[in-house]
């Protein structure tokens, strides 16, 4: 018997009763370590704690093999199920009830989920990217900044969960989409890079800048506050348009 076709509502409500940190632990052994749990991979051969989860973001990410995503791609990697058996089967522990889609409304309205998703997915990778560069050599500076001249201490920024954008033009373009394989369409539909005018590629629109992750109601980055960083010129580009519900916007000090 083939797999119904979920309702979107469904989806939502399994998402949202579906706790991460729950689900998560009984497969890692987590540690509680500031706002979120850390814990070894389960992806890869994890030499030390690599993984971390965030009950806020609902989101997991390990920094070892960049593995990433939330409950429904934790479960659908660990178990090899697909997207619908992963829900069912999150509803059925939960006790969700359970809706279907009418036929002639299944295709679209997937595909729009499945599209929303991914650009979350994206928006929420960039951020944990951002977030670790703020402590490599790269970032130092702009660490320094923060920390000296802003006064912010570090449990500060890990709660607004504050990044750095490197000053390279492909630095964010190699991470995502040479390196974790994204496509190079959703990465740009969720405005993160910039294709090149009058030639081909694309280079990141974030550089040198101060990031801050701008979360919904149910802790889902949709947007990144872009600020000079201490050796950027304030000036910038407009900023670009927004994407379905997720929006990229330069905001400056």
């Amino acid at each position: 018997m083939p797999t119904p076709r979920l309702h979107p509502d469904t989806v939502e409500q399994v998402r949202q009763a579906a706790d991460i940190v729950d689900v998560v632990a009984e497969h890692v052994v987590l540690r509680k370590q500031g706002r979120g749990f850390v814990g070894s991979c389960p992806f890869h051969d994890d030499k030390s704690p690599s993984f971390s989860v965030s009950p806020e973001k609902q989101f997991y990410y390990c920094f070892g093999c960049g593995a990433g995503g939330n409950v429904y791609k934790f479960l659908m990697e660990l178990r090899k199920q697909s997207f619908a058996e992963v829900v069912l089967d999150l509803a059925q522990r939960y006790q969700v009830p359970v809706k279907t889609l009418a036929q002639e409304e299944r295709q679209e309205l997937q595909r729009q989920l499945s599209l929303k998703e991914r650009l979350y997915e994206v928006m929420a990778i960039a951020g944990q990217f951002y977030a670790h560069a703020l402590r490599q050599p790269s970032g130092h500076h702009a660490l320094s900044y923060v920390e000296q001249k802003r006064g912010l201490s570090e449990e500060t920024l890990q709660q607004f969960q504050l990044g750095y954008a490197p000053g390279g033009w492909q630095t964010l373009y190699t991470y995502l989409v040479q390196e974790k394989g994204i496509a190079v369409e959703l990465v740009e539909q969720a405005g993160l890079i910039v294709p090149r005018q009058n030639q081909q590629g694309h280079y990141d629109r974030f550089r040198d800048r101060l990031m801050i992750p701008i979360h919904d109601i149910q802790s889902r980055t949709i947007a990144l506050a872009a600020a000079p960083s201490p050796t950027k010129n304030p000036n910038t580009s407009t900023p670009p348009k927004p994407n379905f519900s997720i929006k990229v916007r330069f905001y400056l000090a």
